[in-house]
C-alpha cells in the first residue's frame, strides 16, 4: 500500500515519540509498503532512503500553524491510499482528504498541569481536539490514553482503536552485574517524578543505600534544574548518577548491569523502557497510574508515584528478596514477549483495511466493493458462521429506535454501507465512504466466485424464480437451492438440513429489515455458513421489481426510482425517514462536538 506518514515532530531522535516514529516506519518498510514521509530538518537524514516531503523546522508556533493550514495544500493526496499522523498529539492537519489515522500518545498535560506554558496548553486543549476529531480514525497507544481521549477531548468511543506500542528488544550483553537501580527517562520535573525517586532512595535502609547506586540516564528538559539542585544537597548525592542522554546502542549494557528497574513517572502514554527492562530480565517496579499500570500489573511491583514511602518500600521488597526478583523477572519476560513493532505496524494497516464509520453507534465498513468482497472471501474460507449486513438510512433509523437490532449489527462480522443516506450521514460525522457497497451490485460479483449459494426469502415463488435467473448468469458460483420467506414450501428445520447437505458457503436472506438480521442472529449456529441479509434483492433478481436505470444509480438517486415504483409502501421510509435521519445525525454531531 502507498502510505503517507507524518513524521513530525521528530525531536532530533531523542524522545519517546521519535522512537515510535523510527520503529513504526521501519516495521512498515519491512512489511513491503510504499512510504512517503513528511519530515522537518531534524528527521530528513534519518529517513533519506524514502520519498520525502520536507518542511523547514520552525519555532513551535509557526510549526503548528504551518502544519495545520499550509502543509495540507502542498500534498498530492491522490497518490496515497491513506495517511498516518504518527504524533497527532503534537501536530495535525486542518483537513484530511483521504482516510487518515491520527495516533495520540498521551494527554499528560491534563495530569501534569504545569508541564507546558499557557500557549501550548491552549493549543493542546482547544486547538488539537477539534482537528484530531476530524481524522477518520484515532489510535490510542494504551487504554489509559483511550480513556483520556474520551474524557478530555470528547472523542466518540467507537472512533478510537487501541494499538499498543511495540519495543525493540535490547541485545543480550555479557557484562558484570552491578549494584545499581536504573531509571531511563529525560530529566523533566515534575512529570517524570525524579524528585520523589530521590526522596525514596533516601528512605531505604542504610545497608541498601550504601550498597546501591541510582543511575538516571536522560537528557535535561523542563524543570531539570530542580532535580539537580535537590540531588546536590542530598546526603545520598554520591549514590546518584546522572549520565545525560544515552544512545539506544548503549542501553543493553545498562540493563545488563542493573539489579532493578524503577519507573516512578507520574504519567506515561506508554513507557517503552519498562518493556525493554522486562525483556532484559530485570525485576521491575513502576507507578500504579496511567499506562504503566496496564503494562506492569501482574508483572511488576506497583506503587503510588506520589508516595516516596511506597516507592522506597517497593525497592526494598525487591532488593531484599532474591526469590521475588526471580519471579518478577520471569513474569516480566512473559509480558514483554507479547509486544513488537511488527504488531504495531500491522495494527495500523489493519485499521485501514477494515476502516469503518459509526452512525448512531452502528459501525460499518466504508471501503470499496472489491475490499468488501475480499472480506466475504475470508469468511467463506474460514468455514465458520459469519453474519453480514447492509445498512442504509432506513436501517439506521430502525437501529436508532431498536436497541436489539443495533446490538445485532454491532456483533456482525461485517456491515456494509448501502446507498447515499449512509454516505451522507457518515460524511456529516467526518467519515468518507469510498464506494456504495450494496447487495444488488454485489450479487453478480458473488456469482463470479466459486461459492455454493443458497437463496432464502421473498414471497412464494420469488426465490425459485431468482434461483432460475441466477443459474442463467453462467458464473463460477453454484446456486444450490432456495426457499421462500413465508415457510410455505419448507420449514426452518428443512432449510437448515438442506444447507448442511448441500454444503452451502453463503446463505442470502431476504426477509426485510430488521427481521432478517434478527433471524440470522438467532439461528446462526444452525445456519453454519456466511449469512448475508439482502433485503429486497430476490425481488430484483427474480424480475418482480425492476432496477433503476444505470444513470440514476450513478447519481445515487436509485431511491427515487424505488419510490416511483412503490410510492405507498416506501413513502414513509423516504419522504419522512430521510429528513428524520439527517436531523438525527445532525443532533448526534452536535452532541459529539460539545
Amino acid at each position: 500500500m502507498k502510505i503517507l506518514l507524518s513524521a513530525i515532530p521528530f525531536d532530533n531522535g531523542k524522545s519517546g515519540i521519535s522512537v515510535y516514529i523510527r520503529e513504526v516506519v521501519r516495521a512498515l518498510e519491512q512489511q513491503g509498503h510504499d512510504l512517503t514521509l513528511i519530515v522537518e530538518d531534524d528527521g530528513a537524514k534519518e529517513f533519506e532512503r524514502f520519498e520525502l516531503i520536507k518542511i523547514k523546522k520552525r519555532r513551535a508556533l509557526f510549526s503548528m500553524l504551518y502544519s495545520l493550514f499550509i502543509l495540507p495544500l502542498r500534498i498530492n493526496w491522490k497518490k496515497y491510499d491513506f495517511c498516518i499522523m504518527l504524533a497527532a498529539n503534537r501536530r495535525v492537519f486542518c483537513r484530511y482528504p483521504i482516510f487518515t489515522i491520527a495516533v495520540v500518545h498521551d494527554l499528560s498535560q491534563y495530569h501534569v498541569p504545569v508541564k507546558y506554558d499557557r500557549f501550548r496548553m491552549f493549543y493542546i486543549k482547544r486547538v488539537l481536539p477539534h482537528y484530531v476529531r476530524k481524522a477518520q480514525k484515532i489510535v490510542a497507544i494504551s487504554r489509559s490514553t483511550r480513556n483520556d481521549l474520551i474524557k478530555y477531548w470528547h472523542i466518540p468511543e467507537e472512533k478510537i482503536s487501541v494499538v499498543y506500542n511495540g519495543f525493540t528488544p535490547p541485545a543480550k550483553v555479557e557484562t558484570e552485574k552491578l549494584k545499581q537501580i536504573l531509571y531511563i527517562s529525560r530529566i523533566e520535573h515534575p512529570g517524570k517524578n525524579h524528585l520523589n525517586l530521590l526522596k525514596a532512595f533516601e528512605l531505604l535502609p542504610e545497608e541498601l543505600r550504601r550498597e546501591y547506586t541510582l543511575v538516571m540516564p536522560g537528557a535535561s528538559w523542563n524543570g531539570a534544574e530542580t532535580v539537580f539542585e535537590y540531588a546536590e544537597k542530598s546526603p545520598c548525592k554520591e549514590q546518584f548518577k546522572f549520565t545525560g542522554f544515552v544512545d539506544f546502542a548503549k542501553l543493553p549494557e545498562l540493563y545488563a548491569q542493573s539489579a532493578l528497574y524503577i519507573f516512578p513517572s507520574h504519567f506515561e502514554g506508554f513507557g517503552l523502557s519498562l518493556l525493554e527492562a522486562m525483556h532484559a530480565g530485570l525485576p521491575c517496579a513502576c507507578s500504579n497510574s496511567s499506562s504503566l499500570e496496564e503494562l506492569g500489573e501482574g508483572a511488576a511491583e506497583l506503587f503510588s508515584p506520589d508516595s516516596p514511602e511506597e516507592i522506597a518500600e517497593a525497592m526494598k521488597k525487591i532488593l531484599s528478596d532474591p526469590l521475588y526478583q526471580q519471579a518478577l523477572s520471569a513474569k516480566g519476560r512473559a509480558r514483554a514477549s507479547s509486544f513488537s513493532w511488527q504488531h504495531t505496524a500491522r495494527g495500523l494497516t489493519d485499521i485501514y483495511r477494515s476502516r469503518s464509520a459509526s452512525v448512531f453507534g452502528v459501525p460499518f465498513f466504508i471501503g470499496t466493493m472489491e475490499e468488501a468482497l475480499g472480506q466475504i472471501d475470508d469468511f467463506v474460507r474460514s468455514r465458520k458462521a459469519h453474519p453480514v449486513a447492509f445498512i442504509n438510512a432506513h436501517c439506521l433509523n430502525v437501529a436508532y429506535k431498536d436497541p436489539a437490532y443495533k446490538q445485532i449489527l454491532k456483533e456482525c462480522s461485517a456491515v456494509f454501507a448501502d446507498g447515499i443516506g449512509a454516505k451522507i450521514g457518515a460524511g456529516m460525522l467526518g467519515y468518507q465512504v469510498e464506494e456504495n457497497v450494496n447487495g444488488t451490485d454485489m450479487f453478480p460479483l458473488l456469482a463470479q466466485r466459486p461459492y455454493r449459494i443458497y437463496l432464502f426469502g421473498g414471497a412464494p415463488g420469488v426465490a425459485a424464480k431468482a434461483l432460475e435467473n441466477a443459474r442463467a448468469l453462467n458464473g463460477k458460483a453454484e446456486f444450490v437451492g432456495c426457499a421462500d420467506g413465508f415457510f410455505k414450501e419448507k420449514s426452518e428445520e428443512e432449510i437448515f438440513a438442506e444447507l448442511a447437505e448441500l454444503k452451502a458457503d453463503i446463505l442470502l436472506v431476504a426477509l426485510g429489515v430488521p427481521g432478517q438480521e434478527k433471524w440470522i442472529s438467532s439461528h446462526l449456529e444452525q445456519i453454519g455458513c456466511t449469512a448475508i441479509g439482502v433485503g429486497g434483492l430476490l425481488d430484483f433478481v427474480s424480475g418482480r421489481i425492476p432496477r433503476a436505470p444505470m444513470w440514476m444509480r450513478k447519481l445515487n438517486i436509485e431511491w427515487c426510482f424505488r419510490l416511483y415504483c412503490e410510492p405507498v409502501r416506501l413513502f414513509k421510509r423516504y419522504i419522512i425517514g430521510n429528513p428524520l435521519f439527517i436531523f438525527r445525525v445532525f443532533q448526534s454531531r452536535s452532541w459529539r462536538n460539545k
